[in-house]
């Protein structure tokens, strides 16, 4: 096609991550657009994953996703440097959405975006990470709703959520109500969950001492929603959390299958244009598996059955 030099095409390869990026924004619209005129209410599982660059110790590039589990698809991407914090306030959210996210998304200030937006929330929290009140303004006491639990008991409360700053140390503004649910682990998995919670704080702690209702909520699991209960009982928002895994195989077929972060090279911008077409094929996959699953088997060709059952296992 061409007559160019090694230096001269790496030259052109560092400057497309934009190009690439802006193809792969257009397949993205389009999954998105399918999305949204298949439901009136889209699960919206979102999570963030982490790639580095050869040689490196730590993360350099995060990449941002939205998995609609009913079209078996990410949905939205965004690609952002380490600095790059995991939030709802990524994801374009449309009222009737139901976003889904662990600890890392339990922040006051994007969780009230999504309820402003009209959508809804689940999410996985922390004692710590989230203000909450009785509806009557009284910090919630935890002790005193551990303390009533036993093995696979799950109970539920409705609380006030607050924002009052980073590290919620202050009586902050009230913004939305939303239900706690918590659920009491067994003691096998109590007793997993405290040891990994200790050994975390030993990397971070800098010879601080561990809030002892850190050690207590470990043997629970604590779900914040927006979500109506005469939408979803309290059994329904744990099952719909559970489908959080999704995203995770999602990732995993991202990195195991297609290599996207086996990056070859240490320059940022070769890395950007190598994770954008990686994406770009992730997407045409995808939307090619779509459509021959949409598609019904041929009924007198026996070969188009049998094609048609080898991509969707692939």
């Amino acid at each position: 096609m061409a007559a160019i030099s090694d230096v001269a095409l790496l030259k052109r390869l560092r400057g497309s991550a934009d190009w690439l990026g802006d193809i792969a924004g257009a397949l993205l619209r389009k999954a998105s657009d399918t999305g949204n005129a298949a439901v009136a209410r889209r699960l919206r599982i979102v999570d963030g994953s982490s790639i580095s660059r050869p040689g490196s110790a730590g993360t350099d590039f995060r990449l941002h996703a939205a998995y609609e589990p009913a079209l078996a698809r990410f949905t939205h991407l965004e690609l952002t440097d380490v600095h790059g914090g995991e939030s709802f306030s990524r994801i374009p959210v449309a009222p009737g959405d139901i976003v889904l996210g662990d600890r890392a998304y339990a922040r006051a200030p994007a969780l009230h975006e999504v309820v402003s937006a009209g959508a809804d929330f689940i999410v996985r929290m922390a004692w710590s990470n989230v203000r909450l009140t009785s509806l009557d303004g009284r910090l919630i006491d935890w002790n005193a709703i551990y303390g009533t639990m036993m093995p696979g008991d799950v109970c539920e409360h409705q609380v006030r959520v607050e924002y009052s700053g980073p590290g919620c140390r202050q009586r902050g503004k009230p913004l939305f109500h939303a239900r706690l649910i918590v659920r009491r682990k067994d003691e096998e998995a109590t007793a997993r969950a405290e040891k990994a919670t200790r050994r975390r704080h030993q990397k971070r702690a800098d010879g601080k001492s561990m809030h002892p209702l850190t050690v207590a909520t470990s043997g629970f699991l604590l779900l914040l929603t927006s979500m109506p209960v005469d939408e979803m009982t309290a059994e329904d928002v744990w099952k719909t959390y559970r489908l959080r895994w999704q995203v995770e195989i999602a990732f995993k077929r991202l990195k195991s299958g297609l290599g996207i972060h086996r990056l070859p090279a240490r320059d940022e911008r070769l890395s950007r244009s190598w994770l954008m077409a990686h994406l770009i094929v992730a997407l045409l996959i995808d939307e090619a598996v779509t459509d021959v699953l949409d598609s019904p088997p041929c009924e007198d060709d026996i070969s188009c059955i049998r094609v048609t059952v080898a991509v969707a296992a692939a």
